[in-house]
């Protein structure tokens, strides 16, 4: 075999691994540690948020995490090793081994800033892949794994707040930072057609609203076209103007936001 893939020049990707004729040679494949190498490897970081669909494009390369005692001898992207993994904190999607949402965010812990890894919590936890008590229960096994602390101070926000009022609430001091004073609470609107839906952050008078979205809350087709069924139905009743605000652009782009809202405000008079 290894002579006919030689002869044929077969794609050679890693060393002692060739790719079949016609087989996809994609993220997800490179993604397999047991296809590129061999080991109780599992994708972590950004590989494995791509496969949960908490990210919209893939990383260059592959992000794999093994067991501390394994060594791999070829280069097969990004692989890092812990002393805690254990068979209980990876498990398949699609024929491919990955950290599960606890064990992945407890790895993300040591090279994240509390503000990024409060984001990756929150989009996790609105698509109910992360459990607080779980995660909670893992880092109590683990008393001196890196990130800890930080992760414990995330936990905490979460459950203090719940997941979609954080960024609500952290929103709202902004804003009164620079003197402008919406709703305290999601504001109940109803529609033309006997319905009622909440607006997350709201100026009554003015008929402007924010919406404060993750990319959980429009990952399928059901939930976009629930969104937009929604913000029609906003439009209708009284005419609302609806801006939505990412966490993205909350942490990068805030004043860019901040000024389209000024103007909004101000078309309204």
């Amino acid at each position: 075999m290894l002579a006919r893939a030689r002869r044929e020049r077969w794609r050679n990707p890693y060393e002692h691994v060739f790719l079949l004729p016609g087989a996809p040679w994609d993220h997800r494949t490179t993604s397999s540690p047991q296809t590129v190498c061999r080991a109780d490897a599992a994708a972590r970081g950004p590989s494995a948020a791509w496969l949960y669909g908490l990210a919209q494009r893939p990383p260059a390369r592959p992000h794999l995490l093994l067991p501390h005692h394994q060594r791999v001898r070829i280069q097969v992207g990004f692989v890092r090793r812990s002393r805690h993994l254990s068979p209980g904190d990876v498990h398949d999607i699609d024929g491919i081994v990955v950290l599960t949402p606890t064990f992945w965010l407890i790895s993300q812990a040591p090279d994240s800033t509390d503000d990024r890894l409060l984001a990756l919590a929150i989009d996790a936890r609105q698509r109910r892949m992360l459990v607080y008590d779980e995660v909670v229960a893992r880092l109590d096994t683990m008393p001196h794994v890196p990130g800890r602390g930080r992760l414990l101070r995330v936990l905490r926000r979460l459950a203090s707040d719940g997941s979609d009022s954080i960024f609500e609430t952290r929103v709202r001091e902004k804003l009164h930072d620079v003197g402008l004073f919406p709703s305290a609470t999601p504001l109940a609107v109803p529609t033309i057609d006997s319905r009622t839906v909440h607006l997350d952050i709201a100026f009554p008078a003015e008929r402007v609203a924010i919406e404060c979205v993750g990319f959980a809350a429009h990952s399928t087709r059901r939930q976009l076209d629930r969104d937009a069924r929604r913000e029609n139905a906003i439009a209708r009743t009284g005419g609302w103007l609806v801006l939505k605000l990412t966490w993205d652009r909350f942490l990068h782009d805030w004043h860019g936001f901040l000024a389209e809202l000024r103007h909004a405000l101000a078309r309204s008079h």
